[in-house]
């Protein structure tokens, strides 16, 4: 997979994920939208959903967020989350 981009996922907890991506999908508040290499700059407020990142290896890690904000400018992707969380570590019946 060519043209890979630098992505980070923060939250006030520290850096939940740093590192080369494929894609990006994110939860806008006006919708889902996917960034790719060479995305036009954006800064976007997000709402509550899933965060998938395609790493170049095609895995996908997914998180749930449950807001904050995102920036993509010169292929660096920074998300600002106030909590987020791997889906494969979260604990279902401590969410419900």
């Amino acid at each position: 997979m060519p043209n890979t981009f630098y992505a980070q996922i923060l939250t006030p907890d520290g850096a939940l994920f740093e590192g080369a991506v494929y894609s990006v999908q994110v939860p806008g508040v006006q919708g889902n939208f996917l960034m790719l290499f060479n995305h036009a700059p954006i800064v976007s407020t997000l709402s509550v959903g899933e965060v998938v990142i395609t790493k170049p290896d095609e895995t996908e890690i997914v998180y749930a967020v449950s807001g904050g904000f995102v920036e993509m400018n010169d292929n660096v992707m920074t998300l600002l989350a106030e909590k987020a969380e791997e889906a494969s570590e979260i604990d279902v019946d401590a969410a419900l």
